[in-house]
């Protein structure tokens, strides 16, 4: 039997009250936070003592694609490799983020059977990486954005139902729809809405009766429309772009989102990083885009936004995607607090918020009970984000699974 592990003089992180707790100890047992006390350590337990450091919830990052490789073009090396290259992509994804402190990830497409033996992979810990939760094959319009990962192409409701009830049954967690085009798949663009409104909410139709979320990749106005009238849970990017291709941010669907309760995940620092890169080059890579940096800087207009409607925000960075490395959360959460969040709820849209609107009640946040995923870091997050990089040490389900080497060497310069 493992022996349990004492984390002993750990100023902890209460990310739900935004307050600092003064140090005391917290024991691991059977993969959960067994006992927080303010007694010395726990005689027959393995002591670890945190002289007074932070000790803080695993992140979430709620929007990843393990099988790209964050480059300048992850769907040419994604096309250009086999399987095996593949695995071994999501491998490595899968150590950087447990080293950044990310110890749950949701991948929102992926080669369906790659991702669930990849999850089965890690699950029983034949592999190294965070808690997934996944939902193989996106859905999509036939050639609809990410067709080239080989499947989820649907074009009746009664193919909707098939495919997604199949993969509820070999692994999925959540239905995840392609409710518009995307700047990374030629033959589409971001302000097409280009899944019909009968064939989503056939998929919510199966969500409901499967007890899974549901939610859509939605550039276009018009998907973002249709995501609200099909009764979906979360809505991806929230973009609001109308033909041909003109972002315009809409209050009054905005609003439609908020008192429906419907979650957003912004992702908008990899898509910072991306109009960046456009304005430098002088236009976007897909042609028929014609206002891909203004969408793209929209995105932290749009949450300065959501976050002043009082809307449900989840930090989600679209890993994997073009130059969004594994361990970029913390630039989502500082672009979060460009857009008017607060460092706590920046923060807590990456643990206790996350987890809450991922409907994962046993993480998130350090109490007695919940899963023991755990970073310990130098210094008080609220006060500096930048302190969550880097941890000194990352616990997941209650077992050590990175250690800084030389923390002495190591500054938060980023």
């Amino acid at each position: 039997m493992k022996k349990n592990i004492c984390i002993r003089n750990a100023h902890l992180i209460d990310v739900d009250s935004g307050r600092v707790l003064s140090p005391r100890s917290v024991v691991l047992q059977n993969g959960k936070i067994h006992r927080i006390t303010e007694a010395p350590a726990n005689a027959d337990a393995t002591t670890i003592d945190a002289a007074g450091l932070y000790l803080c919830p695993g992140l979430i990052d709620c929007h990843v694609h393990f099988f790209w490789d964050a480059g300048p073009d992850p769907r040419g090396t994604y096309l250009a490799s086999d399987d095996k290259t593949r695995m071994a992509q999501a491998r490595r994804n899968a150590g950087i983020a447990l080293a950044a402190g990310i110890t749950t990830m949701r991948d929102l497409a992926a080669p369906a059977p790659l991702m669930f033996e990849f999850q089965h992979q890690v699950q029983c810990g034949q592999i190294p990486g965070p808690h997934i939760i996944s939902c193989g094959y996106a859905l999509m319009r036939p050639k609809g954005h990410c067709h080239f990962m080989g499947g989820g192409e649907v074009s009746t409701a009664e193919e909707v139902r098939q495919l997604s009830t199949a993969q509820l049954a070999q692994g999925a967690g959540f239905i995840k729809l392609m409710a518009s085009g995307g700047g990374l798949t030629p033959g589409t663009v971001p302000h097409d809405a280009d899944l019909p409104l009968e064939l989503m909410r056939a998929a919510t139709a199966v969500a409901r009766d499967h007890g899974v979320q549901i939610t859509a990749h939605c550039h276009a106005t018009e998907s973002i429309e249709r995501a609200v009238d099909a009764g979906l849970d979360m809505i991806e990017h929230a973009n609001f772009v109308e033909p041909p291709g003109r972002y315009r941010y809409d209050e009054d669907i905005a609003k439609r989102i908020r008192d429906q309760g419907i979650v957003v995940s912004p992702t908008a620092y990899g898509a910072l990083q991306t109009a960046r890169r456009f304005r430098a080059a002088g236009g976007a890579h897909n042609p028929n885009d014609v206002a891909a940096v203004e969408r793209l800087e929209g995105r932290v207009k749009n949450t300065t936004h959501f976050h002043r409607l009082g809307m449900k925000i989840i930090a989600g960075t679209d890993c994997g995607a073009t130059n969004s490395p594994f361990d970029c959360l913390v630039d989502e959460l500082l672009t979060y607090t460009q857009a008017g969040l607060s460092p706590e709820e920046a923060l807590q849209s990456a643990t206790s918020r996350s987890a809450q609107y991922l409907a994962l009640p046993d993480r998130g946040q350090i109490k007695e009970g919940y899963l023991a995923d755990l970073t310990l870091l130098q210094g008080n997050p609220f006060e500096d984000l930048n302190h969550l990089r880097s941890p000194l040490k990352v616990f997941k389900s209650g077992q050590l699974v990175h250690e800084l080497a030389n923390p002495q060497n190591h500054n938060h310069a980023h």
